[in-house]
């Protein structure tokens, strides 16, 4: 393959516009960016936040127009599939690049994005620094694909799949480029990153991978697509110092005010609680924070209020299913008991919980869904997300579908938006029906702004202490005043679709 010289750039990363309004970071896009500047690299990221897709494409052309980047990077989800194709080929159209796309769907299914025609010229597969880095250190000549490992590229009618990258140590990848992006857009109150909470808060991680293989989830087979290296475990830690590092950089550059933990396996050893804990607590930082992790990570007094006293203001938990029937064909690996004790150590100790939840697992049936409404009834979360089991790619229950899903349909694999053709339970009620009346039986969709009310004192001090309070303020009063307006809509929205 040549490879384009180019004139000014190595590479820019691009955010698709289907996430354009998102109040994420693109975190996969600061990493790879901060890696690659550390090694003499010049990068950019555009991330334009219109509101219309059209405007979000003439700003990212008029950018690769104006930067003339030799490479490409694009991200790649099986929810957002049409718009990055979309968006490639405008590209494709306009500039002489080698387009790169990686993350979890080209990852798992690169011949997704590799045929003949196709405006994709090299899917990167799995952990990507590593690889990056090696492709922009190519002169602008016909290279030998085939010799770099962990990527796919299509050639003579074919997609070849070079073999494997090992797994990288996490030490060696420094600090998220912040300084790439417009961080203005993520210093507004949201209530998505500590969930149901109005923060200005950012999404970190402090490590990557998982042992695990829940069979509704793909994050195990992305990580199958890297081999481990001598002496380096498939699920690492990032060194504590450069955690904290970074959190004091959100903190004090960016006057963020929390933060979430959002690790596949944050506390799987139950020292990386205690010793991430007591690094933050040590770090005299002030920023407030939750973690995602597993019922099964929390199991004493003392690991909660050494959270609690760290700052932790709340956990999100897996819970899926209050069946032991379901959690055991769903490869969960935590029992109802774990569960049970998880929530009633959070309680005992004043910290608030999450509890999300599925329906539509493979062979549910209406005494699975009563044993999970009496599950929540006894832990009694905080607050609960309501989500629909989907057949993702990468996923053992794709595997064990009957029939492959086309590439055309990925836009229906919703977990808000139930689609009967991928029913997976075994019951005759409606998915619809079963979801909307499950958000508004737990309190998912409401007309009062309960939230407030369940935050808690640490919380209230830290947005009156904050350089955001008026943000706050205006951000809290304006949704006060609209929940009964959201809930209206989410009514309509429910009899509309309501079948008898």
């Amino acid at each position: 393959m040549n490879i384009s010289a180019g004139n000014n750039l190595d590479i820019m990363f691009v955010v698709s516009p289907a996430n354009a309004q998102s109040v994420y970071m693109p975190f996969y896009f600061l990493y790879l960016a901060g890696y690659l500047e550390k090694h003499g690299f010049t990068v950019s990221i555009v991330n334009p936040h219109h509101k219309k897709a059209e405007d979000n494409i003439t700003d990212i052309l008029r950018a690769i127009d104006t930067e003339k980047p030799r490479f490409i990077g694009l991200a790649a989800f099986v929810t957002d599939f049409d718009a990055v194709v979309a968006l490639a080929a405008e590209i494709k159209n306009k500039s002489a690049a080698t387009i790169l796309v990686g993350n979890a769907h080209p990852s798992i299914t690169p011949e997704d994005f590799l045929y003949e025609g196709s405006p994709f010229d090299i899917v990167v597969r799995g952990e990507g620094e590593q690889t990056v880095k090696e492709l922009l250190a190519q002169p602008g000549k016909d290279i030998k694909l085939g010799e770099i490992p962990g990527i796919a590229y299509f050639e003579n009618g074919a997609v070849k799949i070079t073999k494997n990258r090992e797994l990288m140590d996490l030490a060696e990848c420094g600090m998220p480029a912040y300084h790439k992006i417009d961080m203005r857009w993520y210093q507004r109150p949201t209530k998505h990153i500590i969930r149901r909470l109005a923060t200005v808060g950012a999404v970190i991680y402090t490590g990557r991978g998982c042992p695990f293989n829940c069979s509704f989830c793909a994050s195990n087979s992305v990580w199958q697509a890297n081999d481990t290296a001598p002496g380096i475990p498939r699920v690492r830690k990032r060194p504590l110092p450069q955690v904290i590092e970074e959190l004091r950089i959100l903190q004090d550059a960016y006057h963020f005010d929390f933060f979430y933990i959002l690790d596949d396996t944050f506390g799987i050893k139950e020292n990386d609680i205690s010793d991430f804990c007591r690094a933050y607590r040590d770090s005299g930082l002030k920023m407030l924070w939750a973690a995602e992790t597993r019922v099964s990570c929390i199991r004493n007094d003392e690991i909660v209020e050494l959270l609690k006293n760290s700052g932790c203001i709340q956990l999100d938990f897996g819970v899926e299913t209050g069946s032991p029937r379901l959690l055991k064909l769903i490869n969960k690996t935590t029992t109802v008991e774990q569960t049970r004790l998880a929530f009633e150590l959070c309680r005992r100790h004043g910290l608030r919980t999450f509890a999300n939840v599925l329906l539509n697992l493979p062979t549910e049936n209406e005494e699975d869904l009563a044993l999970t409404e009496k599950l929540l009834a006894e832990i009694s979360p905080t607050f609960i997300s309501i989500g629909v089991t989907q057949p993702y790619p990468g996923t053992d229950i794709y595997k064990r579908l009957n029939r492959p899903i086309s590439k055309r349909d990925y836009s229906k694999l919703s977990r808000l938006f139930p689609a009967e053709e991928y029913r997976l339970g075994s019951h005759n009620l409606n998915l619809e029906n079963l979801l909307f009346s499950w958000l508004r039986k737990y309190g998912a969709v409401s007309p009062f702004e309960s939230s407030l009310f369940k935050a808690g004192w640490k919380y209230w001090g830290r947005l009156m202490e904050s350089e955001n309070r008026w943000a706050y303020a205006r951000f809290l009063t304006k949704d006060i005043l609209l929940a009964p307006l959201h809930y209206l809509a989410y009514l309509k929205l429910y009899l509309l679709n309501r079948v008898e």
